[in-house]
């Protein structure tokens, strides 16, 4: 019996044609269209091999986010890839992470897959103050995050 295909995500990249990649790494691309001022950070379906690699991960992720000028633009978060984690151990370890990813833009919006996955979203902006939307609506975060304000 033939195993079935993964379910293919549609890619962010033809929603924003003008978008250009800043920087790519086995868990994330980060893509910039000037035009709509918005920055995309596209996690990978690479998991972390340990926790205590994400200070390494972040740092990275963060020095390429503070060179675009945070406040220039609005963050799109692609999180579609990956599974999600709601581990304790996991969550702990990315509280610590979530303002050097997400802090310092216009607006902030994540794209997931699924309502749990929208649900640990918005249980992490209460926990750590950062404003954000979350939704499995590309073209309604697309909308939300191009508009001034």
């Amino acid at each position: 019996m033939a195993s079935l295909p993964s379910r293919a995500l549609p890619p962010l990249v033809s929603v924003l044609p003008a978008a250009r990649q800043v920087f790519r790494s086995e868990h994330f691309t980060v893509l910039v269209d000037d035009r709509l001022g918005i920055a995309v950070t596209v996690r990978s379906e690479a998991p972390f091999s340990h926790l205590a690699q994400l200070d390494d991960i972040f740092d990275e992720l963060g020095d390429v986010l503070d060179e675009l000028g945070r406040s220039r633009y609005a963050l799109l978060a692609d999180m579609r890839a990956i599974a999600g984690r709601n581990d304790a151990e996991f969550d702990e370890a990315i509280k610590r992470q979530l303002p050097r990813w997400l802090g310092g833009f216009r607006k902030v919006g994540v794209l997931v897959r699924s309502v749990a996955g929208i649900m640990q979203i918005q249980r992490h902006a209460k926990q750590d103050g950062i404003e954000r939307m979350a939704t499995t609506d590309e073209g309604e975060l697309l909308k939300h995050l191009a508009q001034e304000g």
